[in-house]
């Protein structure tokens, strides 16, 4: 029985950046019953064949002809995916026409690269598996996600300065330090793009814009909720001339609501135009 490739969990912007192929050899072949993946190389080195994503799905169109190929866009924080499905993922293209946008999404998919006359390869996923998923499952990929694209970078930034000490060592792999599951891909991203240390940190402050991203997201929830609670508060204790700020307080306490909470949300509130202070220590809402 032939194993499946691993679904590798990567950022949008990594397997958009990337153009050359691998294909398998005759020996590869025989060896594997006729199994021959083919794969995608990136830029640092992942060699990909079938990924496993979580992100948003934005926008789903009918693309097809005489039969009926759905095209979707899944968004994570690096970028963006482009989904097929058509006859050969009826599953897939079930889900796609019906599923309403936005909504997250999670994917097991096969990387397509079309590679046209003139312009850059055209990156897509075919879906094996598509599902609903939520913000939580997300926002755990991207963070495992993030610590597999970084480890995959310090690799890289490892096999740089071998190289930069010892060219040979480019050639000897099996020598070094790196895992060889990572080498082998490194060792060709170099050669067929010389990615250099430039794109390295390139691609490390995208991933640290993605959990940035993620840590905004949960804390913008958070004082949306804290907002709410007390705009609330002033709606109910004013009295046509505002509220003082230290009744606020007293109030907010007896309800478990924290001074630095309270006084977050009405930094945040007055900044929106939802409060004003008519007079220093009044805080009054605009109904």
């Amino acid at each position: 029985m032939v194993e499946r490739e691993i679904a590798h969990r990567i950022f949008a912007k990594e397997l958009n950046d990337s153009s050359s192929t691998i294909h398998s050899t005759i020996e590869e072949a025989i060896n594997s019953e006729g199994h021959t993946p083919n794969y995608l190389l990136t830029p640092v080195g992942t060699m990909v064949n079938r990924v496993f994503i979580v992100g948003v799905i934005t926008e789903v169109d009918n693309v097809g002809t005489e039969t009926d190929t759905w095209k979707a866009r899944v968004v994570d924080p690096s970028g963006a995916f482009t989904v097929y499905a058509g006859q050969y993922q009826p599953q897939a293209a079930i889900f796609l026409s019906s599923v309403e946008t936005p909504a997250f999404v999670s994917v097991v998919g096969k990387v397509r690269v079309y590679k046209p006359d003139a312009g850059s390869p055209i990156i897509s996923l075919r879906p094996e598996e598509i599902h609903l998923a939520d913000e939580a499952m997300r926002n755990c990929w991207v963070i495992d996600t993030a610590e597999l694209t970084l480890d995959r970078i310090d690799a890289f930034s490892k096999m740089l300065s071998l190289c930069e000490n010892d060219p040979d060592s480019c050639n000897c792999p099996e020598n070094m330090v790196i895992p060889s599951n990572l080498s082998e891909g490194i060792c060709l991203a170099i050669d067929n793009y010389g990615t250099g240390a430039d794109y390295l940190n390139e691609l490390r402050s995208v991933v640290k814009r993605c959990i940035i991203s993620i840590d905004l997201v949960s804390s913008a929830d958070g004082d949306k909720d804290i907002d709410v609670v007390v705009m609330e508060l002033l709606e109910e204790l004013d009295d046509g001339k505002g509220v003082g700020y230290m009744d606020l307080l007293s109030v907010a306490n007896s309800r478990n609501i924290n001074e630095k909470a309270v006084d977050s949300a009405v930094r945040s509130l007055l900044a929106k135009g939802q409060c004003y202070e008519p007079k220093i220590g009044i805080i009054r809402p605009i109904s």
